[in-house]
């Protein structure tokens, strides 16, 4: 006689496997930190992030074998902390922007990538159209009592030229979130 446990992880088992193919079949893949290159020296950077070079990261937004044509510039709050004492006051860092293959910006993150202390961000990006990402989900894991949460998915805009959060935010944001449009 097979256990409870085991006839349910049998019978999802399929279940599971359809709906993580469909997730690979969209062609989403979650952006790794561990992928992400420190800023060569000379890359332009936003005003703001200057001052962070040394801690400021590029993550190419590309399917695996693609060249990149969007980027994530983002600076890593840990890699800033690793040369300051423990009791280094928080600073308020700029959001990631997206830069398109010219430099140019064309979007914000309305998150630190990847942490946020204690939070973390998780970047998705799929629906590729001539190997540009059409659709960021942006998920924030957080040990919060609250617990995880997804942040508005951020779309592409050809018409713009942008990505555009969807659905748009109908709350008023707080003083504290970084309003830096796009250089």
């Amino acid at each position: 006689m097979t256990s409870a446990p085991a006839l349910r992880a049998c019978l999802l088992a399929p279940l599971l496997a359809v709906a993580c193919s469909a997730h690979a079949a969209s062609g989403f893949i979650t952006l790794s930190a561990a992928q992400c290159k420190s800023a060569p020296p000379g890359t332009p950077l936003p005003g703001e992030m200057e001052h962070y070079r040394a801690a400021v990261r590029v993550c190419d937004l590309a399917r695996p074998g693609q060249p990149a044509r969007m980027r994530l510039i983002s600076v890593f709050t840990d890699d800033h902390y690793k040369s300051l004492p423990a009791d280094a006051p928080w600073e308020n860092f700029p959001r990631p922007v997206l830069v398109d293959a010219s430099g140019r910006c064309v979007g914000r993150l309305p998150h630190l990538f990847p942490v946020d202390p204690p939070q973390e961000l998780v970047v998705s990006a799929g629906r590729w159209r001539h190997g540009l990402p059409q659709e960021l989900r942006l998920k924030v894991l957080s040990p919060a009592v609250g617990g995880n949460y997804r942040l508005p998915t951020l779309r592409w805009d050809a018409k713009a030229g942008a990505y555009r959060p969807h659905p748009s935010s109908t709350s008023a944001t707080t003083p504290s979130e970084d309003q830096t449009p796009c250089p």
